[in-house]
């Protein structure tokens, strides 16, 4: 007699729990997808607009630097729980 309780993709409750995510990204989840974000619609911009590469990454630079300057001196990480852990 089997004893498993796999569904029918082969993975249990318990592990589907696991993959899921219980928590809205944080702030510093945010500003790692808002950096490559910049670059691709910057680069996308330069080539509809016709703008030189060379200012288009310079500008998507400028963004992302901001970014992690808010994220690590502006707001930076705090130790502890994130917001909503019980």
């Amino acid at each position: 007699m089997s004893t498993r309780t796999d569904g029918p993709d082969g993975f249990s409750g318990q592990y589907v729990e696991q993959l899921l995510p219980r928590q809205s990204p944080t702030r510093h989840d945010l500003v790692l997808a808002v950096i490559p974000a910049v670059f691709v619609l910057t680069l996308v911009a330069a080539v509809v607009l016709g703008l030189s590469m060379q200012v288009a990454i310079a500008g998507a630079s400028v963004v992302g630097a901001v970014a992690v300057i808010d994220a690590l001196f502006v707001h930076p990480p705090t130790r502890g729980r994130r917001r909503g852990d019980t």
